[in-house]
This record gives C-alpha cells, structure tokens and sequence, in this order.
C-alpha cells in the first residue's frame, strides 16, 4: 500500500469549476437546531451562580467541627475551568468570587472571615488548576494509566494549598494551633475533589453523538447491566444493617465490579454516590461506624480520608479500563479502514451494515432506506494516463467529497478498487436523489492539481435503491448495483434510480 502522505500534500489546488453550492452538511447546519452559544459573559455569570448555589448547599449543611460534609464549590470550578477551557477567563474568577463571598454574607459571616475563608477556597482552585492545565487533553480526561497519577498528585498540591490556607486561618479565626488547620483542611479538600472533580473531567462531549454509537448503547441497557450497580446498593445497606468500623468498605467489591462494567464517567458517578452516601450516612448516624465523630476530630478526618481511598479504588481502575478500550479501539479501527480513505473497509461495511439494517432502528415498516453504489469512472485510463498516485489523489479527494454530503448517521464504505458503497437509514427517494445529485456535480467539478503541475479530474456514477421495510443488505446493494449499471451504459457521470425506487418516489 502507497504512503498517502505525500499524496495528501499533493492535493495544492482544489478548484471548482461551477458555482459554489452547500454541501449537504452545511444545509442541515443552517436549516437544523443549532447549539446555544452563550456570550463569555454569560459564562461567568453562569459559573458565579453555580458557585454560590454549591456554596450555600454546602454552608446550611450541619458542620462536623464547622466543616460541611461535603464542599462541592471548589472541585466544581477546577473541575469546569479544566475541562472547558474557554471558562478560564477574569470574568470568570471574579464571578466565582463574588459567589463564594455572597454566600457567606447570605448567612451573616462578618466581612474579615470571609475575605480570610474564600481566599483560602480560590488558592486551593488555582493550584488544582496550575497542575491540570498543562497535562495533554487524555490525562485531564483520566484516559491513560499514569493518569489517576497526574490526577491524585493534583489533587494532592490543591488540598496542600488549602491546608496552607488552614495553617494561616484557623489560629486567626478559630483560635486552633496551625497544624491542626493544615490537617483538617487538607483532609476535607481531598474527598471533596476526589468526589466531585472526576466526574467533570470524564464528562462526555456534548457535541453532536454519532448515531450508530447511541443506537448500539440502546440495545446495551439490559437488565443485567445495572446488576453491579444493584450489588452496590445491597452493600450498602448491609452496612446500614450490620455497622461497624469496616461497614463502609462493604461496597468495595461492587465498586471494582462497578469500575470493571461501565465507563469511566459513569463509574466516576458511582464513585461520588458512594463518598457523598457514606459520609451523610456517617453524619445522620444512619451507618454506624462505632464511635460518634463530633467527639473526635482525628476520627473524623481518619474516616473522611478512608471515604477518599475507597472512592479512588474504583478510579484507578477504570482509568486502566479506558486506556485499553481505547487502545483496542485504535486496533479494530485500523482492522476495519481502509488504509488510503479511512472509510470502512468491506468487511467491516458489510458487518457494520448488516448489523444497523438488522436492528429496529435501521429499518421498520414505515421509514425508507437507502442504499447507494459509486464507481469512479475510468478509473484504470487515470491510473494509466496519469500514473496510481494520480489515480490515490483521486480516491482520497472522492472520498471527502461523499463525507461532505452525508448526514452523520450514514454509513460509507470502498468495497473495491474505485467502488464504494453509502448505507443511508430514514432516507426517502427526494433526499437520497439530493445527496447523490450533490456527490456526483461536486466530483465533477473538482480539477487536483499533482506534483507534475497537470490536472486531473473525475466523474462518478451512481446507482440508487430505496426500499421500506427490507432487513437484508445484500437485498439493497443487488438492487443498487443494477442501478449502477443503467447510470453507466446511459453514459456515466450521472445517477440512477432503481425501478423500485422511481415506483416508491411516484407513490410518495
């Protein structure tokens, strides 16, 4: 197989010789929903309020030794700031300021405390913040196995940072020695980042999730899939039942059964539910760990820091889990493209096909499917005027050509030399005659430019079958193949539909 490289640099000029048109892709941008974007303003403003929520979430709680169960506000901001880095503005900060401040006067801290208090809060985001930053994208997404590393070790300088902060603070404000400051608020800034913050660094993308991948996740919730979760909360309430000092590992096993099942953002989920049950439960004395934890300040924090372990296990685990998921689907999709257009290849079109047209989302008796075949024509006079790298310009151009006209939910293959195949799911004869018109005028009015300074263009035909109702995909593409062989005896360059599909497009 040629190295497409210097092919892909080859392609320098990309000239259309008719009026520009918009791509299909681009139509359904302008006339589908769009996303929301907000002014970075609003942003702030939006980061300032959740800030103040958490807060007062957090401050109307019952404190242990004046500290609330669970400080969610500071792992939300680093958790935000990291993982959207078009947060990390001035407006931003001085927003989240204010919605630290404000929610201290809302419940009557006089001035100089709260300076002193949120001070100590935005040092402890800023030290997270300067060690996740600077990681690649993959380890703030906890997706490689040192990353949980990176992870704890940022975890570790933002609690350090905070205890810093409790060093200065508690002999001002409470009256307590420095060390004991320093402990106390490390020990509560580890379980609340350690809770809260992985969540927001594996949150998924919210852009536009590939169709095929929603439909497979849907057909994967089974019974059996909340069946770790379901062990969780048994062994969670045998705590509740039995009690003791070792009650609130009880959930362990599940936990790694849990990290083994799901997705690294799910499993981050389960593990918050689990820190913020335990601890509430510990607080409400619901879960009995033996001894009361308003008594002793050590046991407090020797629980908080036991919760944090536990909640981290499960963590690390997952994150090794992520790492070979990704690597495995580094593997399959090298096994499954086809090298010159990374398309699929034809066993994997004809797998992947099968299975979408299989399905009830595929295909039902009330929506249409459509089934296209392509060939380049004369693509053996181009190899042979013009030399196979000419003839690879010209796959890769024709290839990004049909990725442009398709929606995300069609499936493309090269199921030969120059042949390729397009599955379109709930695609009726006025779009599928759409999108073919667009491939084929597009292909046509595209001149490559190669290293000789000679131009080469192309045309394709196109063979169309739609069809209601049929679950067999050679069914399809047999149908699509005769149509394909009418557009080339009727002089190439053009599409055309099968008898059965201008019979459906005359009914419809």
């Amino acid at each position: 197989m040629l190295d497409m490289e210097p092919h892909r640099r080859a392609i320098v000029f990309f000239e259309n010789r008719a009026l520009p048109r918009q791509t299909l892709t681009e139509q359904t941008a302008s006339t589908g929903r769009t996303t929301s974007r907000l002014h970075p303003i609003a942003h702030s403003i939006l980061m300032g309020l959740s800030i103040f929520s958490l807060c007062l979430l957090s401050l109307i709680t019952h404190p242990h030794f004046d500290l609330s169960t669970l400080w969610l506000a500071n792992a939300f901001m680093l958790g935000m700031l990291v993982r959207f880095p078009s947060l990390a503005t001035w407006g931003t900060w001085l927003c989240a300021t204010m919605g630290f401040m404000l929610s201290d006067m809302l419940i009557g801290t006089d001035l100089l405390a709260n300076i002193i208090l949120n001070i100590g809060n935005l040092v402890s985001v800023a030290a997270g913040y300067w060690c996740l930053a600077s990681l690649p994208r993959q380890d703030q997404m906890l997706k490689r196995p040192q990353s949980i590393l990176y992870f704890f070790r940022a975890i570790l300088v933002a609690s350090c940072a905070a205890g810093l902060m409790g060093a200065i603070i508690n002999p001002v404000l409470f009256g307590t020695a420095s060390f004991r400051g320093f402990v106390f608020w490390a020990a509560a800034e580890i379980i609340n980042y350690t809770a809260l913050l992985p969540i927001l660094l594996t949150l998924p993308s919210l852009r536009k999730t590939d169709h095929i991948r929603m439909k497979r996740w849907a057909q994967g919730i089974t019974l059996q899939r909340f069946t770790p979760f379901a062990a969780l909360v048994i062994s969670a309430f045998a705590g509740v039942m039995i009690g003791g000092p070792g009650a609130i590992a009880f959930p362990v096993p599940a936990l790694l059964w849990c990290a083994l099942t799901y997705k690294l953002f799910t499993t981050s989920f389960i593990s918050f539910i689990f820190a913020t049950w335990t601890l509430l439960a510990i607080r409400s004395e619901l879960l009995s760990v033996g001894f009361s934890l308003e008594e002793s300040r050590s046991m407090l924090i020797s629980t908080r820091l036991g919760v944090t372990l536990i909640a981290l296990t499960p963590l690390v685990v997952a994150s090794v889990m992520a790492a070979q998921e990704e690597l495995l689907e580094r593997l399959r999709l090298q096994a499954d493209r086809d090298v010159m257009t990374g398309l699929r290849n034809r066993r994997a079109f004809f797998e992947d096909g099968a299975a979408i047209l299989f399905t009830p989302f595929g295909t039902d008796t009330g929506t249409t499917t459509t089934v296209m075949m392509l060939d380049i024509d004369h693509f053996k006079k181009i190899n042979d005027t013009y030399g196979h790298s000419a003839g690879d310009l010209v796959l890769v151009a024709f290839a990004e050509i049909v990725q442009q006209n398709v929606r995300p939910q069609d499936m493309i293959g090269r199921i030969g030399g120059e042949e390729f195949a397009i599955i379109l799911p709930d695609c009726g004869p006025k779009l599928a005659v759409d999108i073919a018109d667009r491939i084929n005028w597009m292909l046509r009015g595209t001149s490559l430019k190669l290293d000789d300074g000679r131009f080469v263009s192309a045309t394709v035909s196109i063979g169309v079958h739609v069809e209601k109702g049929q679950r067999e995909l050679d069914h399809w593409l047999g149908h699509a193949d005769k149509a394909l062989y009418h557009a080339k005896n009727a002089g190439r360059n053009r599409w055309e539909l099968s008898p059965a599909s201008r019979t459906l497009a005359l009914a419809s």
